[in-house]
Order: structure tokens, then C-alpha cells, then sequence
């Protein structure tokens, strides 16, 4: 049975999906009620009835074209999500791969090397989590990083404008560094690269997404056509129904509305709308699973850098 906290969790839950539309039913309530109250005395309605038939078809009309924006909205969603935990598989196969191939116990430099490249596909995770949301990615991810790699970072005289690109940059050269010193072979340096290309393919679709808004007619002129017809029943039906129209009318009314809503709730899965994928929960427990027994290491020696001269 469902717990009583759990249950007084979906009444906030409900109201703040469905806020947008208590307006517009209380709207048809006021319709219905004017409509009732001019056709009792006077039967008003009568005498400009609205046929049946074409009030009907155009209700199922709506509802059948609702219904097929709502499908089209959760697919949507659903490509979203699935994106999203391509990349986070994805990311457990960088892990796997990083670990299984390089050995640590081999030398210094390979220890922090493997250490880098786990740290920055962590950074790389929160990255696109911020980008998708429309925030600025770098904070998420300089946590991540030694201060030698922010100063080299810093110098770079070619900068990427996307964090998550650079990011890419970095793991992509570090296992090119791996290569170079022959800590991993040439089949375990295309393994890595064809998991790198996975990440980027799983962004670049979350991009593509986020970047490609819904098309306006499937919900500007829905949109028109669902208010208008709410706004249009109660004073078609007041005539037939008397009184109950002021129940039959806003009770239709507010299931095609909620219809309505549903499909806009879903349109755009990365925004900070309810429905919207929890990015930052997502990313928070990948990050905690990737690093999982993994310490952040000190500056190496190895890797001492310089701090980029500056122009004059």
C-alpha cells in the first residue's frame, strides 16, 4: 500500500504539473455557469444551438491529434533518456577499459596518468550535465582537475569553446600518451578511441534534442484549437444538459487540458520543468560510482608544468 508521505508527495507533485491549466478549467466552470444561468430563464441556447455532430467530431478530432503529440513527446523524452544512459554506459566501459589496461603498479607516471583520465571522464560527465541545462559548465568541472592542468589549460593558444569538447581533447590525448610510452597496445588505444566516439556520439545527440525545439504546430495552434473548443462546449451542450453542464463541460474540458499538458511537460526533457531527466542526481551518482574507491592524486612530479608565459 502506498505510504501516507508518499502520498502527501504527489499532491505538490500533481499541482505543479498541472498548475497551468486550473486557470483555464475554472475559466469553462465560469462559461458553463453563464451559459446555464442565460438558458434556464430565457432558453436562449435553443435558438442558437450548435449541432451535435461537428462539436463531437472536432472533440475527437482533438483528442485523437493530442494524443499523437503526447506519443511524439514522451518518444522524445524516452530518446533523451536513452542518450543519457548511453553515455553513462559508456563512461563505466572508459572506467573498465582505463583500469583493465593500464597498470599502475608498472610505474609512477602510469598510476597518474590512469588517475587523470578516470578524473577527467568524471569532469567530462558533469560538463555535459551543465551544458544541456544552460549552465556554465566550468565550475562543474575544474573540481576535477589539478592546478597544472588549469595553467595549461589557461595557456592554450587554441581554446575550445565547449568545456565537454576540451574535455574530449584531454582524454583523447591522454590515451595517445599511453600509446606513445607503450603503456597500452594499438588494439587497446582504438578500444579506448571507439568508446571516446560513443561518448561523443550520446552528447552530440543530447545536443541535437536540446537544440531542435518542438515544432510550433504541433503545439501553438493544438494549443488554440484545445482551448477554444473547452471554451465552446459548455455553451453547446447547456441547452441539452441544464445544470450538469457545469460538470460534464469543465470535466471534459479538463482531461483534454491535462492532455495538452502532458505533451508540453514532455517536449523538453533537459529543461527545469518537473518532468525533465534529473541530470544533476544522474550525474552526482555516475560520479560516485565511477570514483569509487579512487583518491585524487597529487601534482606528479612527472607532470610538473610551467605556467604558460603570458603575451607581452
Amino acid at each position: 500500500m502506498m505510504s501516507s508521505s508518499h502520498a502527501r508527495g504527489l499532491i505538490p507533485t500533481f499541482w505543479r504539473a498541472f498548475s497551468p491549466i486550473v486557470r483555464p478549467v475554472l475559466l469553462i466552470l465560469l462559461v458553463s455557469l453563464l451559459a446555464t444561468l442565460a438558458d434556464l430563464p430565457t432558453h436562449l441556447l435553443r435558438a442558437i444551438s450548435i449541432p451535435d455532430q461537428p462539436l463531437a467530431l472536432m472533440g475527437a478530432l482533438i483528442g485523437v491529434v493530442l494524443a499523437f503529440r503526447t506519443n511524439l513527446a514522451y518518444a522524445r523524452w524516452w530518446e533523451a533518456r536513452t542518450l543519457w544512459g548511453n553515455l553513462a554506459n559508456a563512461s563505466r566501459t572508459w572506467l573498465r577499459q582505463i583500469e583493465s589496461f593500464v597498470d599502475p603498479s608498472s610505474s609512477p607516471e602510469a598510476q597518474h596518468i590512469q588517475g587523470r583520465l578516470i578524473h577527467h571522464q568524471v569532469a567530462f560527465v558533469h560538463a555535459v550535465s551543465a551544458e544541456l541545462r544552460g549552465k556554465e559548465a566550468l565550475p562543474e568541472a575544474l573540481r576535477f582537475f589539478l592546478p597544472t592542468e588549469i595553467i595549461e589549460m589557461a595557456g592554450e593558444e587554441k581554446q575550445v569553446k565547449q568545456m565537454s569538447n576540451r574535455l574530449l581533447l584531454l582524454l583523447g590525448r591522454g590515451v595517445a600518451a599511453l600509446h606513445r610510452r607503450q603503456m597500452i597496445s594499438e588494439q587497446q588505444m582504438r578500444a579506448l578511441d571507439l568508446t571516446l566516439t560513443a561518448m561523443t556520439d550520446a552528447k552530440g545527440g543530447c545536443e541535437r534534442i536540446r537544440n531542435t525545439p518542438f515544432p510550433w504546430e504541433y503545439d501553438g495552434y493544438l494549443h488554440i484549437l484545445t482551448y477554444a473548443y473547452c471554451l465552446l462546449l459548455p455553451i453547446a451542450i447547456a441547452d441539452e444538459t441544464g445544470p450538469l453542464s457545469m460538470i460534464a463541460a469543465p470535466l471534459v474540458g479538463l482531461v483534454l487540458l491535462m492532455l495538452n499538458q502532458i505533451g508540453r511537460n514532455l517536449e523538453n526533457p533537459f529543461d527545469h520543468s518537473l518532468d525533465s531527466i534529473p541530470l544533476v542526481s544522474l550525474a552526482r551518482e555516475l560520479e560516485n560510482e565511477l570514483l569509487r574507491g579512487i583518491v585524487k592524486p597529487p601534482a606528479s612530479p612527472i607532470h610538473n608544468v610551467k605556467p604558460a608565459p603570458t603575451a607581452p
